[in-house]
């Protein structure tokens, strides 16, 4: 299978290339994800708290500071820094290679001086107020490559992170070149109105209109029941501007079970500007203030169902609503109902909790996390780091730098900015005229995950720290979006307690040069990052370690995961699967403190399916600055339908 098979196009209509480039269609939101993971390095504290500043994975051999290192298949899809140096510049290696192929002067390559990087994907803007150097680059130039990429920065750097997409050992991918066809992208930060067009060209339109609607008065904007699976495309509202309409109406939406609302939330929240109506222009979402007083509000999220849905608004005000118009525009989709991913948003709002981090989504399932909106009131909120634990890791995969900086900004309070990705909605420091005013002034911001939505096949828990240790007294709320089916794709089907001597005899582990680690108490990255945890295992300073577990035959890929402690740095294994050689288990960070961490590598399916076993051997790679390879427990998951 190749990339390109994986990825095929924005939110517009397919591009037909196959250079693997393209973001996941809306057509793959609409179902169970399949062939890819997303991750994120960050210059995130190892310690779990604030200074987020300088942290990188390693020091080469020149000295120079690596910020992304990987080996296997895969796309880096966006990167962000802000306090960005002058002498900072940045060095692209690919596929092992022992040079640099390209060295790009940092602030240069944000400001698209490279013409394989050019603007508007790539952009130096100054979104934020405190400090000198207030400005954010961003780069959403998607970088494919073949067996790795690696990313260090010469010169001083500070503040960094990088999202990129894996895919199982043995897929096929060509690396970059800067010739691949970006125009899906291109399109989407031009901002041609509805982007999705292509797709509603041949929709049904379901329209209604109300002179008034009455305190306490719910109304349908559209009641569909089709005989097979079909997809809503788009959803406009146009409506007198009020706060009534902006934060005391909600929207509720139900797909085929209807004892279950998949949607409620009030209605900025739901089109992004959860505050006021401000003008705001996303990927997803728009908000366009009319000169008449009146705004439009519009949708391009698809919203897949098996037969029914069900969407209305309740005015919970004390007010009446002006004259309301809506258009539903909804198309037949060919998924089958098994596959259904369905679309839905979990709504929270109150105080923070001391201690613990701000929930934004969870699922039980399977399905893509695609964006979040959120506001944020009081106190120094803005340190707090986004952490993401993907299908029951330890850690999370996602471990941000801070609140502003996960949504693409810098340097609190943030400028007003819209991007296709994300937004700042508002500028709270303009409005209160002063800096620490800005504390008594609602934010909002928005991120939407659609350059890179972010699949999870048994669970998702996405979290997001107030304040630089969960230490902060502040009022939140937050819409976040994804895409669930309520049945993982991903069961669990062998579990491996190394140095535990009966569970070692039963899957025939053995090591040529591992030696025990003795009992270690340690901590995790992430939300758990207090908790202690007990573990035994052992290291290998070199050698050859083989076990057998228990698979699927019906498996589409093979996930092997294995708990490591970080103390020791880079480790690397070759992983061969009965007798073939798939690829390179590879960790690059290290961290002494929070150490427990759960690294996964992913077979394809063609080392693995019709397979009830599989007899796994590592080989111990040293070379490089490379520590000890070290394992505590092998868990085998199954990918499925």
């Amino acid at each position: 299978m190749s990339i390109g098979s994986l990825s095929l196009g924005l939110a517009l209509a397919a591009t037909g290339a196959d250079s693997g480039v393209d973001p996941v269609s809306w057509e793959e939101l609409c179902a169970v994800p399949s062939g890819r993971t997303v991750h994120q390095f960050s210059s995130h504290n190892k310690e779990g708290r604030n200074g987020d500043d300088g942290w990188h994975l390693y020091d080469d051999e020149k000295g120079h500071a690596v910020i992304f290192d990987v080996e296997g298949p895969g796309c880096l899809r966006s990167m962000w820094s802000t306090d960005i140096r002058e002498d900072a510049v940045l060095h692209f290696t690919f596929d092992g290679e022992e040079e640099a192929r390209y060295s790009i002067p940092m602030i240069g390559f944000f400001k698209g001086e490279h013409k394989l990087f050019p603007a508007p994907l790539v952009s130096y803007e100054r979104r934020g107020y405190w400090g000198d150097r207030p400005f954010a680059g961003n780069s959403f130039v998607p970088i494919p490559f073949a067996k790795g990429l690696r990313i260090s920065v010469s010169g001083e750097l500070h503040f960094h992170h990088a999202i990129w997409e894996s895919y199982p050992h043995g897929t096929e991918v060509e690396t970059f070149t800067g010739e691949e066809d970006r125009a899906a992208l291109l399109a989407a930060f031009a901002g041609a109105p509805g982007w999705s067009a292509p797709r509603t060209s041949g929709a049904d339109r379901t329209e209604a209109e109300w002179p008034a609607v009455e305190p306490g008065e719910e109304v349908v904007l559209a009641e569909l029941d089709r005989h097979g699976p079909a997809c809503v495309r788009e959803l406009c509202i146009e409506a007198e501007d009020s706060e009534a309409l902006i934060r005391e109406t909600w929207i509720q939406i139900a797909f085929d079970e209807r004892d279950r609302l998949d949607v409620r939330a009030p209605l900025g929240y739901f089109f992004g500007s959860a505050v006021r109506a401000t003008a705001m222009r996303s990927m997803p979402l728009r908000v366009e203030p009319l000169e008449s007083g009146r705004v439009r509000l519009t949708s391009w999220f698809p919203m897949p169902f098996a037969q029914r849905a069900r969407i209305s608004l309740v005015n919970r005000s004390d007010q009446p609503l002006g004259p309301l118009q809506s258009v539903v525009k909804t198309v037949e989709s060919a998924l089958a109902p098994e596959r259904i991913a369905t679309f839905t948003a979990l709504f929270r709002e109150g105080w923070t909790t001391y201690g613990r981090d701000w929930l934004l989504f969870e699922g039980p399932g399977a399905g893509w996390y695609v964006g979040t909106v959120q506001t944020m009131l009081g106190e120094h909120y803005c340190e707090g780091d986004e952490h993401f634990a993907i299908d029951g890791a330890i850690s999370p995969q996602i471990n941000g730098t801070g609140s502003e900086d996960y949504y693409l900004g810098c340097f609190w309070p943030n400028r007003e900015f819209n991007s296709p990705f994300a937004c700042c909605v508002g500028d709270i420091h303009e409005e209160a005229g002063s800096f620490m005013g800005s504390y008594e002034y609602r934010s909002c911001y928005a991120r939407y995950h659609l350059e890179a939505p972010i699949p999870f096949y048994s669970e998702l828990d996405a979290r997001i720290q107030h304040g630089g240790y969960d230490n902060i007294r502040s009022s939140y709320g937050s819409l976040s979006f994804g895409y669930l089916r309520r049945r993982p794709a991903l069961v669990e089907t062998d579990f491996l307690d190394v140095a535990g001597a009966a569970s070692e005899a039963r899957h025939g582990y053995a090591s040529t040069a591992g030696e025990p680690t003795g009992r270690i108490v340690a901590r995790s990255e992430g939300r758990h990052h207090l908790v202690e945890r007990e573990g035994r295992g052992r290291v290998h300073a070199s050698g050859e370690i083989s076990f057998t577990v228990a698979s699927d035959p019906a498996n589409q890929g093979v996930r092997l995961r294995r708990r490591i402690d970080q103390a020791s740095p880079r480790q690397t294994a070759e992983v061969w699967i009965d007798g073939e050689r798939v690829g390179t288990w590879y960790h690059p960070d290290h961290n002494e403190t929070l150490r427990w961490f759960d690294s996964d590598f992913d077979v394809h399916r063609r080392f693995t399916a019709g397979k009830s076993a599989l007899e796994v051997k590592l080989i111990v790679k040293r070379d490089r600055g490379r520590g000890a390879f070290n394992d505590f427990e092998y868990r085998a998951f199954c990918f499925g339908d």
